[in-house]
C-alpha cells in the first residue's frame, strides 16, 4: 500500500503541466467572460424581458407616483419645477417613463454596452433629459458628489451588487437632505419552500453565468435593517403578478419587495 502511494506522483507528474496550462485558461477565460461576455449577452438578452415590465407596470406607476410632488434641493431646479434623478442600473430605461418632466437623469451602470440604449431612449422620452450615463459599481460612485440628488433609483438592482450594504451606503451619501430613494427588488421568498429551494439552486448558475444575479438575496430586509440617517423608510413586501407564457419561471420570481427611503 505505502509503495503505491509513493507512486502516485510519478503517475500524475506528466499530466500536472497540462492541469495548471488547463486551470490557467481556465481563470482567463472566466475573468473575460464575466468583464466581456457575460455584459454584453445580458445587454443583448434584457429587451426581451420586456414582458415583466408591461405585467409591472401599474404597479410601478403607483409606486414612483409620488415623485411628481417631491421638490428639489437645488434652488435652480426648484424654481423650474425639475428634478435631480440617479438611477442605478437602468439598463434600456424602462423606468424613465414613469419620471416627472423636466427630471435631468444620470444612470451609473456597470455594464456600458447598455449606453447606446441609454441615450437612445432620449427620443422615446422627451420630458427627461439625459444628463450622464457613468460606468461604474454602485458601491462606488465616486464620480456623484454628496448630498446631490434629489431621487435615487434602483430597481432589480441590489441582487447583482456586490455589496448590498455598500451600495446603500453610496445612495445614502449621494442623497441630498430630504431625497428619497425608491427601490423594488426581488427578494428570497419567505413563504413558499419550494421556491426558496429553487431560487437556491439556481443562484450559482443564474448568477455567475447568466444575468450577473442573485436570486435568494435578502434585499428588502438589508434595507430595512439599514435605517440609519433615514426620517423614515416605507416598506412593502409584495408579489408580482404571474408572466404570460413565463408562469414557471415567475413562480421563482414572484417575491418582491418595494419601499422608498427618506433622508
Amino acid at each position: 500500500m505505502s509503495s503505491l502511494l509513493l507512486d502516485i506522483p510519478s503517475v500524475l507528474w506528466p499530466s500536472i503541466p497540462q492541469l495548471m496550462v488547463g486551470c490557467v485558461i481556465l481563470i482567463v477565460l472566466k475573468k473575460y467572460y464575466n468583464s466581456h461576455i457575460q455584459p454584453w449577452v445580458f445587454a443583448k438578452f434584457y429587451p426581451s424581458l420586456a414582458n415583466y415590465h408591461v405585467t409591472c407596470r401599474e404597479i410601478k406607476r403607483q409606486h414612483f407616483a409620488s415623485m411628481k410632488s417631491h421638490k428639489s434641493a437645488d434652488p435652480e431646479l426648484r424654481k423650474k419645477g425639475a428634478l435631480r434623478i440617479l438611477e442605478i442600473g437602468p439598463g434600456p430605461g424602462y423606468n424613465f417613463e414613469f419620471y416627472p418632466p423636466k427630471s435631468e437623469l444620470t444612470a451609473v451602470e456597470v455594464n456600458r454596452f447598455f449606453e447606446e440604449q441609454f441615450f437612445e431612449k432620449q427620443a422615446d422620452h422627451p420630458h427627461i433629459k439625459m444628463e450622464r450615463f457613468v460606468v461604474g459599481f454602485a458601491e462606488d460612485m465616486k464620480d456623484v458628489p454628496d448630498n446631490s440628488v434629489d431621487i435615487v433609483v434602483s430597481t432589480m438592482v441590489l441582487c447583482s451588487v456586490r455589496s448590498v450594504e455598500g451600495a446603500l451606503k453610496e445612495v445614502h451619501r449621494v442623497l441630498a437632505p430630504g431625497g428619497k430613494y425608491y427601490y423594488w427588488e426581488h427578494v428570497l421568498d419567505p413563504e413558499n419552500i419550494w421556491a426558496r429551494l429553487g431560487q437556491h439552486l439556481a443562484s450559482y448558475t443564474y448568477y455567475d453565468l447568466l444575468f450577473g444575479c442573485q436570486l435568494n438575496r435578502k434585499s428588502g430586509e438589508i434595507v430595512k435593517a439599514n435605517k440609519a440617517g433615514y426620517s423614515h423608510i416605507e416598506h412593502q413586501r409584495f408579489r408580482t403578478p404571474p408572466e404570460k407564457g413565463f408562469e414557471f419561471l415567475s413562480f421563482f420570481h414572484s417575491a418582491h419587495a418595494k419601499g422608498i427611503a427618506t433622508k
